[in-house]
């Protein structure tokens, strides 16, 4: 009796493209797909698109009907196909919500262009003995859960704190660093203070840094009260301006106001002792920071702010994506949307405001966003890809940076005029993300 010889994996790949990699018939290559790799021997054809073998396809798990991307690493001497994208998230009610969001279809649209395919899926979903994920993906047209592998780059979208801070979540990124080839940007939310100590390291963004110091007593605020006679108290680790209390002083005291529920509260005080009490008793959580409260140009008699929302691009370089200005409600100390701030196009706002300057000042936010950027990513030695900065701007057009968001919602992107800027923050995650696993540069 013989032994029936093993098949071995085979990689077809187009005359063409084998020559152009320097790659040769009957070559034994590793092919990688994702965390998954599989030993395989190269066959030239003259097709215009590679083929895997089904040997090779079900190793790999690579899914049919799939045409992405290939990159020779020669170094490694490693034949990649992708790229693979995961969007990382939490399920809304059911688990078929995983894949159903406007924030996940967006980013197939602009991953199909690209070559890449994206998938969606929780830390629920992985499993580390074989590094396999159950992943939401479309296929035909419809959306299906089908077993992949762990992504090339992971976008990490994980909404809030607290299932940051479970010991489950901990333990993904414990696993997941021990997996190589796999980059996750943004792998957590930020901390107020954390990201002014971060910042004040950095000499060229200082310009942009309000006075902010840790809160440990009432002598805190009564000091920056002292100096700018305005001061805001923010949780550390606080989201849509939830918990932010702010204090000025008047001719008759302290003034101190905040949001409880939907209703903006203004309480004045004859004295600093019952100003803090207030202050002190409308906190929501343990750990705040207080910061130099500014005096902030206003759009048709409203304070407004600017968010920026900066992405590395296909260039692997930051972009300041679609500046907008939000504009606050009457009585409310914060612009947020949620507490019934309004977003404006910012050139339309600075052409009001400051007019014959709007140019300028534009550049100069544009410009903050990048260098801050830049220097949170030196200073923090983390992956970034993403940020959401909130600038403000003073009457004299000076340019300050109050927040750092590594999460920035997507409200900014929700009006007509802005969701071409919105389209391109999408396109820009796969853009970086097919950058930074490998497959090159893509304008």
């Amino acid at each position: 009796m013989h032994k029936r010889m093993a098949q071995p994996c085979v990689l077809y790949l187009p005359t063409k493209l084998a020559q152009s990699m320097g790659v040769d018939n009957a070559q034994h290559i590793s092919v990688r797909f994702g965390s998954a790799v599989a030993k395989a021997v190269v066959r030239l054809n003259e097709g215009d698109t590679p083929l895997l073998s089904p040997l090779l396809r079900a190793r790999l798990h690579y899914p049919a009907g799939y045409k992405g991307n290939v990159v020779y690493h020669k170094e490694r001497d490693e034949i990649h196909l992708g790229p693979l994208i995961g969007l990382l998230t939490v399920p809304f009610g059911s688990r078929a919500s995983v894949g159903s969001s406007a924030l996940f279809k967006g980013l197939r649209r602009y991953g199909n262009q690209i070559g890449a395919l994206v998938y969606a899926f929780t830390s629920h979903d992985v499993d580390w003995s074989h590094r396999l994920v159950r992943a939401s993906v479309e296929c035909s047209g419809a959306l299906s859960v089908v077993t992949l592998p762990l992504p090339d780059v992971i976008y990490n979208r994980v909404p809030n704190r607290g299932l940051e801070r479970t010991p489950h979540y901990r333990n993904f990124l414990r696993q997941l660093a021990q997996v190589k080839h796999v980059y996750m940007f943004n792998p957590r939310f930020f901390n107020k203070w954390q990201v002014h100590k971060w910042l004040s390291t950095v000499p060229e963004v200082e310009e942009y840094l309000p006075e902010t110091k840790p809160l440990r007593s009432s002598r805190d605020i009564e000091t920056i009260l002292a100096k700018y006679n305005h001061a805001y108290v923010k949780p550390v680790g606080g989201s849509l301006g939830q918990g932010i209390v702010r204090v000025h002083r008047s001719k008759s005291g302290f003034v101190v106001a905040y949001r409880v529920g939907h209703s903006n509260l203004e309480h004045k005080h004859h004295n600093f002792a019952q100003a803090a009490a207030d202050i002190f008793s409308a906190r929501h959580r343990r750990n705040y920071v207080v910061q130099q409260g500014l005096s902030l140009a206003r759009f048709r008699g409203r304070t407004f702010d600017v968010r920026v929302t900066m992405h590395r691009n296909g260039l692997g370089e930051w972009d300041a994506v679609g500046p907008a200005a939000k504009v606050a409600i009457t009585g409310a100390i914060t612009t947020h949307v949620h507490n019934g701030g309004r977003v404006y196009p910012l050139k339309r706002v600075l052409r009001e405001v400051f007019p014959g300057k709007e140019d300028e000042l534009y550049a100069q936010v544009v410009k903050a966003g990048k260098e801050v950027a830049k220097a949170l990513e030196k200073s923090t030695q983390m992956k970034l890809g993403e940020l959401g900065l909130d600038l403000g701007i003073t009457p004299e057009g000076n340019v300050y940076m109050f927040e750092a968001n590594a999460k920035p919602g997507r409200m900014i992107f929700a009006p007509v005029w802005a969701r071409r800027d919105g389209a391109y923050s999408l396109y820009c995650v796969c853009a970086y993300a097919h950058y930074v696993a490998g497959f090159g540069l893509i304008g």
